[in-house]
């Protein structure tokens, strides 16, 4: 703690742009508070650029390594860089999804981190991370184990923390500046071809990633968000709004069909109803299938167009006035924790 003014002085370290979204309105509140920041990030465009778009000031301290043996000289690496940016910095507490990084220079900084997970599937990162986190927060609809002692659940999701209503209203400009008329377009995510992607989550061939995109058009109009380049036959479909305004075009959509988790949460936390493509399921998507009817996880095309026909404009309103009587404006808990852990 800043013995001259009480402050806080924060770590944050990001490494995939909806760490962006999660920490944004955390980062302003304590910022409003007196608190000091660094923002750390892993070197990766879209999400530098989705900061320096909210502007939020941060230094890069690593990057990806793409092969097995690069992955373990990565981890050494990383962690070198942000430990000798962060010893500079002197901070009170660290802060992070999945915070393989912020939890070693934590533990080797002798100060508290502050993990937030919400992904069972993530085993290595998870064992590579609990033990030395000094507090694992996690959806209380979260099925993986956590130390006991560790473990602060807490009724919400990860996008509840920035597309709850106290943090973010739809502006129906935005699909109409981009020529889709509100309520009555799908929005499809598509994730990277990577070989070991495909066999952990079962993603798509092209072929039906383009039969996808075809079938859905009977249903509406469809514009496809993807960060990677995409076959020639869908590149028409491809849509063209800032990264920063995507929330906006999600929330009057009249369905969400994709292989990204985390654009189908947002999307039912939106009140649109979502279908996500894959082997492997979510905590938070089942308990929004389950409690509040806003979508369906599905491992195949052709359930994906089936459930497509079946959800598409379906009305989320009671649902989602459930779910938000139920759960929490997740940052103004962040806020919360993170100054009682000082």
């Amino acid at each position: 703690m800043d013995s001259q003014g009480g402050n806080l002085k924060i770590l944050v370290v990001m490494g995939h742009p909806a760490h962006v979204h999660f920490f944004r309105h955390f980062i302003q509140e304590m910022e409003d508070r007196g608190h000091d920041f660094l923002v750390c990030v892993k070197l990766r465009e879209n999400t530098t650029r989705l900061l320096d778009l909210f502007g939020i000031k941060h230094r890069v301290f690593g990057k990806t390594y793409a092969t097995g043996p690069g992955k373990a000289w990565g981890v050494l690496a990383n962690d070198r860089r942000l430990l000798r940016i962060a010893r500079g910095f002197h901070p009170d507490l660290t802060a992070s999804i999945a915070g393989l990084y912020s939890v070693h220079a934590g533990a080797l900084m002798g100060i508290p981190s502050l993990d937030f997970t919400d992904t069972e599937g993530a085993t290595l990162t998870n064992h590579l991370t609990f033990p030395l986190a000094t507090v694992i927060a996690t959806p209380d609809c979260y099925k993986g184990k956590v130390p006991g002692k560790k473990h602060r659940p807490y009724p919400g999701y990860h996008e509840l923390a920035y597309l709850h209503p106290h943090r973010f209203t739809p502006d129906p400009s935005v699909p109409d500046s981009a020529g889709l008329e509100p309520g009555d377009y799908i929005v499809v995510r598509l994730s990277s071809l990577d070989a070991r992607h495909q066999r952990k989550e079962g993603a798509m061939s092209v072929d039906e990633k383009i039969r996808l995109v075809r079938s859905l058009r009977e249903l509406g109009e469809v514009v496809v968000d993807s960060e990677t380049p995409l076959p020639r036959e869908l590149e028409p479909y491809r849509l063209k709004v800032p990264e920063h305004e995507y929330h906006h075009i999600l929330a009057h959509g009249k369905l969400y069909v994709g292989e990204g988790a985390t654009a189908a949460s947002e999307a039912g936390v939106l009140g649109t109803p979502w279908i996500y493509i894959s082997r492997r399921g979510r905590c938070y998507l089942d308990d929004q299938e389950e409690n509040y009817g806003s979508g369906r996880t599905v491992d195949s095309l052709s359930d994906a167009i089936s459930h497509s026909r079946a959800l598409c404009g379906k009305d989320l309103s009671q649902g989602r006035k459930k779910m938000l009587k139920e759960k929490i404006d997740v940052t103004s808990w962040m806020v919360e924790l993170s100054e009682e852990l000082l």
